[in-house]
């Protein structure tokens, strides 16, 4: 009978949900993704919003609305890379750091990191930075 009981439990196992935290766990790769198709397709810094961290979505905030557009503008035309890709993920506790590379609008090699962070059980890009 323990027998029959502890097999049924791992068969339920095996077949239980992922549940959110093993989904973060592996998916920081596919947000920071997710977050890159956004940002291609935005037409206003609104649109990234829901991607930010609290710290990042409260400087964006804090700029003045006639002035974000500007901002966002000039974001865009230096963060317009292409082959954008996470070649390594690395796991610090609730938060990630990924190694990425990309091309450049100027067609040469770019190296870069993203820090995502969870906050209230949602993955947000913390920083991103890139260097030639």
């Amino acid at each position: 009978m323990r027998t029959f009981i502890a097999c049924i439990f791992l068969a339920l196992m095996l077949f239980a949900p992922i549940t959110s935290a093993q989904k973060a766990a592996t998916s920081a790769t596919q947000f920071y993704m997710d977050y890159r198709a956004a940002w291609g397709k935005a037409t206003s810094i609104e649109a990234l919003l829901p991607y930010l961290s609290r710290d990042g979505r409260a400087e964006i905030e804090a700029t003045p609305k006639d002035k974000r557009q500007m901002m966002f503008q000039m974001m865009k035309t230096m963060g317009n890379m292409s082959n954008v890709k996470v070649v390594k993920e690395n796991p610090q506790g609730d938060s990630y750091l990924l190694d990425l590379t990309a091309v450049g609008p100027d067609k040469k090699p770019m190296t870069g990191t993203a820090e995502i962070v969870m906050e209230g059980g949602a993955m947000k890009l913390k920083k991103e930075t890139w260097k030639s």
